[in-house]
């Protein structure tokens, strides 16, 4: 038996409780800002590109996306390969994401660089493990801002995301195999890496989202 009096306080919980429920459960809660991964342009500083043979099945299989993109850009010389997902699942986005964009190559670890030229972009440089010829970096962006440590990221906006709409993450992945000249941080996939980042936030925002 309950007492009379817990009576008005057990409700007032539940009712809190409620509220992120319907707001995640029975309403479309999904924050849209008018910019998509496919509208980043097909030519980016010296490169042009062409679509990669992904099945068109597999943002959605492993990303839970429907808005992706994946080009190789070629200079001639040079062939990276850009891949960029939108997903409202941001821990299937930074949780290895070399695992399915870098299939087949195998690395030791991460670490942050910011470009000298762009500081407030914090990129995610893999190191290739012992044996393994490859460059890849990545950017993670979410609402009006990059993301540095994804763990943090996500506990510092637990409380606002249980009542407020969600915002899509995005990654901005290049995987280079047997680069030629790379060193610890590859200037080549960083450089279309930056490059493919400000295409897509120069993308006009839909102001009717709410997105500034």
């Amino acid at each position: 038996m309950i007492a009379h009096r817990y009576v008005p306080v057990i409700c007032l919980l539940v009712a809190l409780a409620l509220v992120p429920t319907l707001i995640h459960s029975y309403s479309d809660n999904r924050q849209q800002d008018g910019r998509t991964a496919g509208a980043i342009s097909t030519s980016l500083t010296n490169y042009s590109s062409t679509p990669t043979a992904r099945n068109q099945t597999w943002g959605k299989r492993r990303f839970d996306s429907d808005d992706w993109m994946e080009r190789t850009y070629s200079d001639g010389g040079r062939s990276l390969r850009l891949t960029v997902v939108r997903s409202y699942d941001p821990k299937s986005l930074y949780h290895h994401p070399e695992l399915a964009i870098a299939g087949g190559a195998t690395f030791a670890g991460t670490r942050v660089t910011r470009p000298a030229a762009r500081p407030d972009v914090p990129v995610h440089v893999l190191t290739p493990a012992e044996g393994v010829d490859a460059a890849a970096a990545y950017v993670l962006h979410h609402g009006d801002r990059f993301v540095e440590d994804p763990i943090l990221f996500q506990i510092r906006t637990a409380g606002r995301l249980l009542v407020a709409p969600r915002q899509a993450m995005t990654i901005f992945f290049v995987f280079e195999r047997n680069p030629s000249g790379a060193g610890s941080a590859p200037s080549a996939p960083v450089d279309l890496l930056l490059a493919a980042v400000d295409d897509f936030l120069g993308q006009t925002p839909d102001l009717s989202s709410g997105t500034p």
